[in-house]
């Protein structure tokens, strides 16, 4: 496996880990009020450890699950993106 494919397959992991945080939480369901961004990063152990790059990385897995059609934003939270609400989109 060369680097590119290695790099491909951490982001699949990485969005399978954020979807299997959305699965666990009752709020994250589809038809739930969903659950701050903040939280699935804390879940997921991509929360701020004083490493702003590590709730950039959650915050880049839910876009790209977003664009996948596989979440969907609640609530935009305003300016702060650790206050937006995300939930597993409807079957």
């Amino acid at each position: 496996m060369n680097l590119h494919q290695r790099g491909s397959e951490l982001i699949h992991q990485l969005k399978d880990h954020v979807l299997e945080v959305l699965r666990s939480h009752p709020d994250a369901v589809s038809n739930g009020k969903g659950i701050l961004q903040e939280e699935v990063a804390r879940r997921a152990g991509l929360h701020s450890m004083g490493s702003a790059e590590l709730d950039h990385t959650c915050s880049e897995m839910l876009k790209m699950l977003h664009r996948e059609g596989l979440v969907e934003l609640v609530d935009e939270g305003g300016q702060d993106e650790k206050k937006k609400a995300w939930r597993l989109s409807k079957d």
